[in-house]
């Protein structure tokens, strides 16, 4: 196998590895996006929802890596992952959804949270004193981005009329297509893309609704800070991991260092050290860092039941009568939009527009190998 499918086949175990480890790393009250109250998290069918699913998704992986890795040594399609990826993670998906509405139903049959006292809890220190993002952290990306415009500038003048075809990082010196400043610049695009994303995203966070906890109102507020402030460091770090593997990427297609094997692995390395900080930072703080200790505390009150607005398994929230444009999901670290807010739709329109154009030519994108 080549190297390319030995990555491939990597990143699908990568991917199938993380839908089945999701729902251990999610809230103990949000089983697969489902509002419970903590005295029900042991239920029996949570508990059977949680054996199904992590039986499912290992299925699931195992048969796509077998099969990609035969599609791609007896078959002689390497490009088989690319098919594989989506399917897998539809399946995975498929499967959650499944866990989700056993949840739910179980809960509506159940009455769960009849005799509860439901009650929502905020903070207002985190708003006169926010979590303030440590830029010193995105200086990294910056500088490699620099760096790498600056070598490009020195050899654009000596290119030669073809150049290897990126893809993402992953540079083929078989596939080559014409010398363009777009062609020859593209990684030093999307490190500059990134960069400017990232910053944006460490001004937006901590402007984002807090996922507080009604049962620990002082505890849930000090573990959010913490966590959120663990986030923006890594996310700025990570954008400097993926500078780094671009600049490699950079080197390669301007052939000023060789696109062999192990140059390869070089330029991935900064990235499976992001993935390696994210995933210990998931296992060590949990979700909007429900995993980190703190003082007992009940306030004899359950979070309110917002089933209501969350929709797609705790995936897509919609609430008009929130004014938080983003707020926290229901699993993962990660953050969405509130589509009950007119601002989303803005957003989502400029992406859709931008994409229409790029569909039709207007804006050009960068060409991939494959």
């Amino acid at each position: 196998m080549t190297s390319s499918v030995l990555v491939d086949l990597a990143l699908l175990a990568l991917l199938a590895a993380a839908f089945w480890s999701a729902p251990a790393l999610s809230r103990p009250t949000i089983p697969f996006g489902v509002r419970v109250p903590a005295a029900r998290v042991a239920e029996p069918a949570i508990l059977r929802a949680h054996r199904l699913y992590a039986r499912g998704v290992l299925v699931a992986g195992t048969l796509t890596v077998v099969l990609v890795a035969f599609a791609s040594a007896g078959l002689r399609w390497e490009s088989a992952a690319v098919f594989a990826a989506p399917v897998l993670a539809a399946a995975c998906c498929g499967l959650g959804y499944r866990a989700h509405r056993t949840v739910a139903a179980a809960k509506r049959s159940g009455d769960w949270y009849s005799g509860t006292r439901q009650a929502v809890a905020t903070d207002t220190s985190l708003r006169t004193d926010p979590v303030r993002p440590q830029w010193i952290y995105l200086a990294p990306a910056a500088v490699l981005s620099g760096i790498t415009a600056a070598v490009g500038a020195w050899r654009y003048g000596d290119l030669p009329a073809t150049l290897p075809m990126p893809n993402g990082v992953l540079i083929d010196a078989a596939q080559r297509g014409e010398t363009t400043f777009g062609q020859a610049f593209a990684t030093v695009i999307a490190q500059l893309l990134i960069t400017v994303l990232v910053g944006l995203l460490g001004l937006a966070l901590p402007r984002a609704r807090p996922e507080l906890d009604a049962a620990q109102p002082a505890a849930s507020a000090a573990r959010y800070r913490v966590y959120l402030a663990g986030v923006l460091r890594l996310l700025f770090g990570t954008a400097g991991c993926v500078t780094a593997s671009l600049l490699v990427a950079s080197l390669q297609v301007w052939e000023i260092v060789p696109a062999t094997t192990g140059v390869t692995v070089v330029s991935y390395l900064p990235l499976a050290a992001a993935v390696l900080a994210w995933v210990a930072f998931a296992f060590r703080v949990g979700d909007a860092g429900h995993r980190l200790p703190s003082e007992d505390e009940d306030s004899s009150r359950v979070q309110r039941d917002d089933d209501r607005y969350w929709h797609l398994a705790g995936q897509v929230y919609v609430n008009r009568g929130d004014p938080a444009l983003l707020v926290h999901r229901r699993a993962g670290v990660a953050w969405t939009l509130n589509l009950g807010h007119p601002i989303s739709w803005a957003i989502l329109a400029a992406i859709g527009a931008f994409a229409v154009l790029a569909g039709f030519g207007v804006i050009e994108l960068p060409a991939k190998g494959r």
